[in-house]
């Protein structure tokens, strides 16, 4: 036996034990990077599918998966509890930090399916530093909370707590000592579905909550529900329990994009069985009350929240851009807690809601960056997404201040934060960045350099090569002759005016050659919520786009678009998509090749059939970032993100 590491249990499970003894040890599956379940791992197989993580390729199964957190989606619970129920589950999860995503599918299995479940166990920096320090294969985890680690599994097996027996503890949450003030809230519940929800978010703040404290909540006024995709039984199941039990929202709630577009799902070639789960999956949630919205931008529909106001929110691009845009307040919620915090009417006081968790603990610094670029020509479409993927990684969960962005303040569109947020959720684990001049509680420069002073030397500054670095890891598949066979646009959602400025650049004859159409060779495809696509065709965007070849998909996402004939039939076919967040997600969730590129790249290929890759040079290192000076004019287009502002306190 080589260690043995003290934790604390976040959910305890029982398939490292069998009738209070041990099992054989499980080999420990370990990461240096944190992983998002979603578009990380294969709900089907265990094989973690994420082309960029270093576990790439491997299994998880009956392995005890050690990670410093989850990261990116909130589907992370719901890929767990249908690895749970297909039998393939890892043994335990071991994390460095406290991570909800990571445990609420474990704790959905145990408190509404009863299935046997894993221990999820939190181990802290100390802890998990020892495990990568060390040359350990195997582990097993005692009912104490106790990791013993060794690299010969028979004297693991031998030394490890055999001369005793192991007691389970009990797994059920009705088990779990809850407060007198939680007690009284469930015996006031007026449904089946009520308690259920109550029994789940109770379990989930006490799992979280720092040992020996007591959990409080917050009321919410609006919720968006991620847990609407449908990847398994097993989140249609559950949502149909809650209808069954008469569950219904308290608040406001928006659904997030489902898995299969409501109307034209048979046109778009969607196999019938999956489509009629999807469509059930997102009736269930409507018969709890849920608004008919399915978009996974809910911050740019009608009534967006409010600077502090508190939220349930899932989807891990609007949970970043209400928190750091619009200065609302929300945790990352899991699937299925995102619902029941909606029929609760309230969240755990813990995470962002609380103001000294919104103070960075990072400074990430652009300013070399920015100061070499020429600003007046770079391709800012492509500049964001890139650098909210590369902050994200730098973060390492920690909420960051972004600086150096100050020079292009004025220049910066709402849609630029719109990519940016969904490229940080992505590699982020944080729900919140602070952007210097940009978001609203950075505004101040006095707390500003309070935040920057707090952070000590925890800075990262940020260079020209590590953009680069992005870039190459997103446009992955450059080799060959450029051509492409699908664009794909509107991850997240398209907003009106990311149409108006498709429009533009299709209308600019430096573009287009004055053609009229795409190329026969090349499809294009935007995703669009379905209200704001009325709005943009009444404004006469939908249908010039149309004329010219884009094809719309309502109610549903590329990251739930994963299937032929919508993706390309031929395996090696090439993808290009002007979105961080589906340009990560992509190459594991269809097994296509991926290229990343700027809007007016996109537009270009559809005339031409071919992306050309870019041209670095040393000479010049941030030549690649630089639009064509021919569409330079489309910048005019762009409304900054004070105009924006402005516009909205003169009609109020």
């Amino acid at each position: 036996m080589s260690a043995v590491i003290s934790g604390r249990f976040l959910v305890q499970g029982d398939r490292n034990r069998h009738r209070g003894r041990l099992l054989d040890p499980s080999p420990l599956l370990i990461s240096t990077e944190p992983l998002s379940f979603w578009g990380g791992i294969d709900p089907l197989s265990g094989i973690v599918i994420d082309s960029t993580h270093p576990l790439a390729g491997q299994s998880v199964t009956d392995t005890i998966l050690c990670l410093p957190s989850g990261r990116g989606s909130c589907t992370a619970s719901q890929v767990l509890l249908e690895l749970i129920l297909n039998g393939i589950a890892p043994r335990a999860i071991v994390l460095r930090d406290v991570d909800g995503l990571a445990a609420v599918g474990a704790l959905i299995a145990q408190e509404v399916f009863l299935e046997a479940s894993m221990d999820i166990l939190h181990i802290g920096k100390e802890g998990y530093h020892a495990i990568l320090c060390s040359s350990n294969s195997h582990g097993v985890i005692s009912s104490n909370g106790e990791l013993a680690l060794s690299r010969d599994v028979e004297s693991l097996t031998r030394t490890v707590f055999k001369p005793h027996t192991i007691v389970k503890k009990a797994i059920d949450a009705s088990n779990l000592s809850f407060t007198n003030e939680e007690q009284k809230m469930l015996e006031d519940c007026d449904s089946e579905a009520a308690q259920m929800a109550l029994r789940v978010l109770f379990h989930y703040a006490h799992m979280t909550s720092p040992p020996n404290t007591v959990p409080t909540y917050l009321k919410v006024t609006k919720a968006h529900i991620d847990g609407c995709t449908y990847i398994g039984p097993g989140g249609l199941a559950f949502c149909q329990r809650l209808v069954k039990a008469k569950g219904h929202v308290s608040v406001p709630t928006t659904l997030n994009s489902m898995s299969a577009d409501r109307q034209r799902w048979q046109v778009l070639g969607v196999p019938t069985k999956y489509a009629h789960n999807a469509i059930a999956l997102g009736d269930a949630y409507l018969q709890l009350g849920c608004l008919h919205s399915f978009t996974c931008a809910p911050y740019i529909l009608n009534n967006p929240p409010t600077l502090g106001e508190h939220l349930v929110w899932g989807e891990s691009n609007a949970v970043v851009y209400a928190n750091s845009v619009l200065g609302a307040r929300t945790e990352k919620y899991a699937d299925y807690l995102d619902i029941c915090c909606a029929i609760a009417g309230m969240v755990p006081a813990a995470g962002v809601h609380l103001e000294e968790n919104r103070r960075p603990r990072i400074v990430l610094d652009a300013t070399p960056l920015v100061e070499s670029l020429d600003l007046a020509l770079v391709d800012l479409d492509m500049f964001f997404p890139l650098l909210g993927h590369l902050c994200g990684s730098l973060s390492d969960g920690n909420v960051p201040i972004l600086l150096g962005l100050e020079p292009l303040s004025s220049s910066i569109s709402l849609d630029h934060l719109k990519s940016f947020c969904a490229a940080f959720g992505t590699t982020a684990s944080s729900p919140l960045i602070h952007i210097s001049k940009v978001t609203p509680e950075a505004q101040d420069e006095g707390i500003v350099k309070a935040w920057i002073q707090a952070c000590g030397d925890k800075t990262e500054t940020i260079s020209t090569r590590q953009l680069r670095k992005t870039f190459e890891k997103l446009d992955g598949d450059r080799d060959g002759d450029g051509k492409v066979n699908l664009i794909a646009l509107g991850n997240p959602h398209l907003s009106v005016s990311e149409c108006r400025d498709l429009v533009n650049l299709i209308e600019l004859p430096h573009i287009s050659n004055n053609h009229k159409v795409k190329h026969p060779e090349v499809r294009v495809i935007a995703c669009m919520a379905r209200s704001l696509q009325l709005i943009a065709e009444e404004a006469g965007y939908v249908g010039k786009l149309r004329d010219f070849g884009v094809e719309f998909i309502n109610d549903t996402c590329w990251c739930m678009l994963l299937d032929e004939p919508v993706i390309p039939i031929d395996p090696s076919s090439k993808i290009l998509t002007n979105s961080g967040k589906y340009a990560h997600y992509g190459p594991g969730l269809t097994s296509r090749k991926f290229r990343f590129g700027s809007t007016s790249d996109c537009v270009q290929a559809a005339f031409t059939g071919v992306y050309p890759n870019k041209v670095f040079s040393d000479v010049s290192p941030s030549s690649w970032l630089m639009s064509r000076p021919q569409i330079m004019q489309r910048r005019t287009f762009k409304t900054s993100i004070h105009s924006i502002q402005r516009i909205v306190l003169l009609l109020r």
